[in-house]
């Protein structure tokens, strides 16, 4: 038994099996999820068993990467949007938990260091435990293991209770999930309307003789005209077909702006185009990589195939294809045209479809070692403050932005949602096997050198800013539960939540929520950290 269980790997995957059956134990709806691999995890590490820093290491990178390619395509537009108050959710929590770790220390009597580490645990970030302790260890070298000590004891109970919170939410707001995913949806097509089709008939004689491009050629509407009625035929609407007086067309775009068109053209026509059987109308996913990244006006798509692309559905989101609109592995697309011109062009762009399983791996390292660089670079701030993102800071913020753009360069990425999903499922199980192992080794013995008051301290900062967070985005800003639930957890820098969190609902908006706070908490923290260390010095000197 001995030599099995000093098989590292053996451990590892007897936790990751062991956590994702408790897991999926279930009581009145509420399940563990992701997190009953951390409760496996307490315990094997208390029985001295570990999984290495390597794996937990590999597994947070993962993670937090996954997620950034998941929000990057929404992100900007949501901190667009709601940017200051994510920034205040993110200073308000953290600052919150600051003010409490200085509290506790005077309230129990605490070192300074170890009050600092109570706090980098309680609020669940390694990388200002590290920008923690390399304070310390400026001044006394080899002192770091007080911080250390005070993240173990508060880790556990906030990682845990951060999980439980999220799991009773609903119920402790009386607040109902479905109608939440309702509202959000309402919420997102308000930002981002689903494109419409109507038919208008062509009575403005000033459009007469206008070729199509024509029509709206500074885009004073985001709409297209897709097909054309002329009699008992019916044609595609290409740039240079010219419109006659009672035409009939259909447009395509979002409710608003065919409206805007609709003064242009003329009356409403309750007519249907699809008579015509030479005119074939499909929808097709990109699967062939030559066609990504260019623009529909530089593919000339008219002037090749005789036919026009109505719609682009990316990611959840429809996207009017303008112009300069540009096609990305994966999306769905709809053409219209010449019955045989669009059975050509759907089989170049049905390319390899295995292809649109597959992830492009030169562009996905790249972004990896491009992240990691990122997190090691240090920042100098006033007072000789030197701070660092953490690998996992880096890669996070990375990915955000290669979501967002969809490429690395000349390299374009694109990662199938089930790659992605297995990313990020695996990288937090891996994360929390190494995290579980690391403070179920030190949890008892620290508990009894110290006393159980370390344990209340980490557990008073972990609640202190909760509840700071959760009134906040409750009471001042009602924001949706399920993006309170995503912006609480990226508060707390703590994974296992959003995914507590993601699998109480099938939309994206926690990890949309999560991706916008996080960054400005992650770094918050890190200053707080060592800054701490310096004004506990201070407080508890006195």
């Amino acid at each position: 038994m001995q030599e099995l269980l000093a098989e590292q790997m053996l451990v590892l995957f007897a936790i990751l099996a062991l956590g994702s059956w408790l897991g999926q134990l279930s009581w009145r709806g509420l399940s563990l999820g992701a997190a009953g691999v951390l409760f496996v995890a307490l315990v094997f590490g208390h029985f001295g068993l570990g999984v290495p820093k390597a794996v937990q290491d590999l597994g947070l990178l993962l993670f937090v990467y996954a997620v950034g390619l998941s929000a990057g395509p929404r992100f900007f537009r949501a901190f667009r949007r709601h940017g200051m108050r994510y920034v205040l959710i993110a200073l308000v929590t953290v600052t919150t938990g600051a003010l409490a770790a200085v509290g506790v220390a005077l309230l129990f009597n605490l070192p300074g260091d170890l009050a600092t580490g109570l706090y980098t645990g309680a609020l669940t970030c390694t990388p200002a435990l590290a920008a923690a302790v390399d304070v310390v260890e400026r001044t006394l070298p080899a002192s770091g293991a007080t911080v250390s000590v005070g993240y173990g004891v508060a880790y556990p109970f906030s990682m845990i209770s951060v999980v439980l919170l999220v799991q009773f939410l609903p119920r402790l707001l009386r607040r109902n999930l479905r109608n939440e995913e309702a509202a959000w949806q309402v919420e997102r097509s308000a930002e981002t309307p689903d494109l419409q089709v109507k038919t208008y008939r062509l009575t403005n004689p000033n459009c007469a003789g206008k070729r199509v491009a024509e029509i709206n050629p500074h885009r004073m509407a985001l709409a297209n005209i897709s097909r054309v009625k002329r009699g008992e035929r019916v044609f595609a609407a290409g740039p240079d077909v010219r419109l006659e007086l009672g035409d009939v067309v259909m447009v395509v775009g979002p409710l608003d702006e065919l409206e805007k068109l609709q003064l242009l053209l003329g009356e409403e026509a309750q007519e249907r185009l699809d008579v015509n059987t030479t005119v074939l109308s499909m929808d097709v996913e990109v699967a062939e990589e030559s066609l990504t990244g260019k623009t529909l006006a530089s593919m000339r798509l008219w002037e090749q195939y005789t036919l026009v692309i109505t719609r682009i559905r990316r990611q959840g989101l429809e996207i009017a294809p303008t112009g300069n609109a540009t096609l990305e592995m994966g999306d769905h697309i709809r053409v219209v045209g010449d019955r045989d011109a669009v059975q050509v062009f759907v089989k170049l762009v049905h390319g390899a479809p295995r292809r649109a399983e597959e992830t492009n791996m030169l562009p996905f390292l790249i972004g990896l070692v491009i992240g990691i660089v990122v997190g090691s670079i240090p920042l100098n701030l006033p007072n000789g403050i030197t701070i660092k993102l953490g690998m996992a800071g880096g890669a996070f913020i990375v990915s955000l932005l290669i979501g967002h753009f969809g490429k690395i360069g000349p390299f374009h990425l694109y990662v199938p949602p089930a790659a992605k999903n297995l990313s990020r499922e695996l990288g937090l199980m891996l994360f929390l096997a190494g995290a579980g192992t690391n403070a179920g080794a030190q949890f008892l013995s620290v508990l009894l050198a110290e006393g159980w008051q370390l344990l209340v301290a980490g557990a008073l900062i972990t609640l202190i800013s909760l509840i700071a967070g959760l009134l906040l985005m409750d009471r001042v800003y009602h924001m949706n539960l399920l993006a309170s639930m995503g912006a609480l957890c990226a508060a707390m820098t703590n994974p296992p939540g959003l995914g507590a969190a993601n699998a109480q609902t099938e939309t994206d908006l926690p990890s949309l929520s999560y991706a916008s706070v996080y960054p400005t908490a992650l770094i918050f923290k890190i200053i707080l950290a060592q800054v701490l260390v310096e004004v506990l010095r201070w407080v508890t000197a006195r």
